[in-house]
């Protein structure tokens, strides 16, 4: 579970640190708002991404902690 964050978690600073430059030094063309915007879902494909492997991941582990039977 922590991978995943951490993984997740890296891309989306990466991402997010791209598009906020863009925004802050940016011409203000058409071109540079449409790759704001390409970078703006790619941060938010991200998100979703990583909150569905950490979903499935986290799924995954359960299996094998089943609780003892008591007699």
């Amino acid at each position: 579970m922590l991978k995943t964050i951490l993984i997740t978690g890296a891309i989306g600073m990466v991402v997010g640190f791209a598009g906020t430059l863009l925004t802050l030094f940016g011409g203000g063309s058409v071109r540079e708002e449409y790759l704001e915007f390409a970078v703006a879902l790619l941060l938010f494909l991200v998100m979703l991404f990583g909150a569905y492997w950490s979903v499935v991941s986290q799924s995954g582990s359960r299996e094998g902690t089943q609780p003892k039977k008591k007699r």
